[in-house]
């Protein structure tokens, strides 16, 4: 799995102390607290396999406990020890770690102390005031040891002394006759009127200040040649860099060496001792008196009178308060409890009509409930039935054992296979059979079998014994091909020599594969001793096909030797003598091997045979070409597999758009007939209204022809 690693663990492997970040050293905050490893288990087993998480290198013999420690591990509930960083993974909380102490290493160790001694004068309650305040005395001002710019010379230089117009040097005072002197500087920049610290005033002492850090002169010496003479210089010729000292790293260091104690920030008791704070003061660094850092003082003390008018007038407003709220409160409950008598009339009256009603619509209820019922009864039914038709229907349909089928045929009888081979050598026959068929056109097999290589002819070749027959012609294909993919890659190794000649020898110091390379080297430097001739050149026919066979078993693996080291390493995944399929044969069978000097091949077993084609075929496999013509192959496979892909994504695309072009069209359709049968409607509408308007019209006429005969009528009869 991809979210933790399943190893088998033993204790010699077992090396959880030497891990990057181990016992003893400070571990992220887990919610604000300090965090702890867990141990592994006492009666852990040497074979016992285990869950270990990699971020905290911790072994868990239950997922479930490992898979909370990696969500926990990824959740955002660490803070750094160091910084205070809030809201960050474990990891993150670890890296925020590891910058701040590789800032606080690179912090000038000149600064520490005199650092420290400012801390120690100072009564903040708060990190941040304490910190401004530190640098704001600091930043102008410098110390012994430390390494600042000289604008004047331009050079990098180291701070010797520090000299102050009322001492010597670092704190040493002058001889003077009066203490209350008034010096002033000889430089045009330093021409101010400089009191002395320890002034009197009316007879008392005044409160020692700091002087300006500009009436400070430091001597200095360049840092590339530590014979060169030392040089004073002024405050504002020197600087530091701004990377050395700035508010984040002082801060950083604050927190690494202060704690809150009562109320103030003070100095832990490892820092103090430590940097044996107690031995020495601030006068040793730097000629001048502390700073007076304000101090912040506590809740305690004055101001108690004030505290207890104010809570006095507190509790009389609060009393006027709750008196305002108890008569708005008597006044809304009068009010709630006139709406709340009307409320109960009107709901008794309501209650009256709503019971009638009630009664009322219970008698149709439960006439309706009778009709229901009767109608859910048929539903019921209908239903029940249903279900038991899907029932049957999906037990039919649902995947079943084939020996719980009903319309179950008897198998036919299984044909054996009839060979010339023993059972137990099929297996190991179709695999060199399968391997003529795929690489028999890379090796070119058409030139020792033009119709190729059938089962049948491969049985002839292993049961065989004739010299000029099938088995012949295989070993001339695989050891012709063995030899010139060899004159290849000697070729390459040559080649790839010239062009690095700083390669590294392998160092072979293992025993058994010295010595089977040296048996190798011997048995290929044979025929070049006795015949003159390489083993590649010399002359294979059907009798010396046996010798050569066998020499080039023994032969085989002298070519793993350092010259062709970087070629096995890039090409041949790191080959090594041991994984040459023939030597593998010659250290499994060296009766067969032995058996060889004195037995033609054609006279061997067809287990044996069958064993020789075997490393004939493995040692084909191992070479270059083969391997290029796989790993060619797996990529023409990918590149089909990909245009497949892209060939059924894009059929699936237009599929889809024809869907819905013609969901389009069919909605077209709809609104087509919808529109006409709008206007079928709307036609017959304007036909009815114009025949309903005829007709009242032929009405109207009607009646007027009927008033008019009447009233001549009346005419006629008057008249009469």
């Amino acid at each position: 799995m991809s979210l933790f690693l399943l190893m088998k663990l033993t204790f010699p492997s077992l090396k959880l102390a030497r891990c990057g970040r181990c016992f003893g050293e400070k571990m992220p905050l887990l919610h604000r607290k300090a965090f702890v490893r867990q141990k592994p288990p006492a009666d852990l087993r040497p074979d016992e396999e285990v869950f270990l998480c990699k971020i905290t290198h911790e072994i868990f013999r239950s997922y479930d406990d490992f898979f909370e420690r990696t969500i926990l591990c990824n959740s955002l509930v660490w803070s750094c020890a160091l910084t205070g960083r809030a809201g960050l993974t474990y990891l993150e909380a670890v890296e925020s770690e590891r910058r701040a102490k590789q800032n606080l290493q690179n912090f000038p160790q000149a600064l520490v102390v005199p650092l420290l001694h400012l801390v120690a004068v100072s009564g903040h309650c708060r990190l941040t005031e304490l910190c401004e305040d530190v640098y704001a005395f600091v930043k102008e001002r410098f110390f012994p040891g430390e390494t600042v710019d000289v604008t004047g010379r331009r050079h990098v230089c180291e701070i010797l002394q520090v000299h102050s117009p009322h001492s010597s040097a670092n704190g040493r005072a002058k001889l003077s006759a009066d203490s209350d002197t008034i010096v002033i500087s000889d430089s045009d920049e330093d021409a101010s009127v400089l009191q002395s610290p320890t002034a009197q005033v009316n007879g008392r002492k005044k409160t020692k200040k700091p002087l300006s850090p500009s009436v400070f002169k430091y001597t200095v010496r360049t840092m590339k040649d530590e014979q060169s003479e030392t040089f004073t210089v002024r405050a504002n010729q020197i600087s530091r860099r701004k990377s050395s000292l700035s508010r984040e790293r002082l801060k950083l260091l604050l927190k690494q060496h202060c704690e809150p104690h009562n109320g103030t920030i003070t100095l832990k008791s490892s820092t103090v001792l430590k940097y044996r704070l107690s031995e020495n003061v601030f006068s040793q660094f730097f000629p001048d008196e502390p700073p007076l850092l304000p101090f912040s003082p506590g809740s305690k003390g004055g101001g108690r009178g004030l505290c207890g008018q104010a809570e006095e007038k507190l509790k009389l407003l609060q009393h006027r308060e709750e008196m305002e709220r108890a008569r708005l409160k008597k006044e809304k409950e009068e009010v709630q409890e006139t709406k709340r008598r009307e409320r109960e009339d009107k709901e008794k009256m309501k209650e009256e009509q709503r019971r009638r009603f009630e009664e009322e619509k219970q008698r149709r209820r439960e006439e309706k409930e009778l009709r229901k019922l009767e109608k859910e009864r048929e539903r019921e039914k209908l239903k029940e039935e249903k279900k038991k038709y899907a029932e049957r229907l999906k037990l039919w349909n649902k995947p079943r054992e084939d020996m719980e089928c009903e319309d179950l045929k008897e198998l036919p009888s299984p044909v054996p296979v009839r060979t010339r081979l023993p059972a137990e050598l099929f297996g190991e026959a179709l695999m060199v059979l399968e391997f003529l068929r795929a690489f028999g056109e890379a090796f070119d097999l058409k030139d020792e079998f033009p119709d190729g290589v059938t089962l049948e002819v491969l049985e002839e070749a292993l049961v065989g014994s004739d010299p000029e027959g099938p088995l012949c012609e295989l070993l001339f294909f695989f050891l012709t091909a063995i030899f010139q993919a060899l004159d290849e890659e000697q070729e390459a190794v040559t080649k790839d020599q010239a062009e690095d000649l700083s390669e590294p020898l392998e160092d072979d110091s293992d025993p058994t594969r010295s010595a089977l390379s040296a048996v190798a080297s011997l048995a290929g430097a044979w025929p070049q001793l006795h015949q003159g001739r390489s083993l590649k050149d010399l002359d294979l026919d059907s009798c010396t096909l046996s010798e050569i066979l066998r020499l080039h078993i023994l032969a085989s693996g002298a070519d793993c030797n350092h010259g062709n080291a970087k070629l096995r390493y890039q090409k041949q995944g790191g080959f090594t003598l041991m994984d040459d399929p023939c030597v593998e044969l010659r250290l499994a069978e060296p009766a067969l091997v032995k058996r060889l000097s004195n037995t033609a091949v054609y006279d061997l077993t067809p287990g044996e045979k069958l064993k020789i084609l075997q490393a004939l075929v493995g040692k084909l496999l191992t070479l270059d070409s083969s391997r290029d013509l796989i790993e060619d192959s797996v990529d023409e496979q990918k590149l089909a597999r990909q245009e497949l892909r892209e060939i059924r994504a894009e059929q699936h695309r237009r599929e889809r758009e024809e869907a819905a072009h013609r969901v389009r069209l069919r909605k077209e359709e709809r609104l087509k007939e919808h529109e006409m049968r709008m206007k079928e409607k709307e036609e017959k509408l304007k036909v009815q209204t114009h025949s309903d308007t005829a007709t009242q019209q032929q009405h109207t006429e009607d009646d007027e022809d009927q008033i008019s005969s009447s009233s001549n009528n009346m005419m006629t009869t008057k008249a009469a």
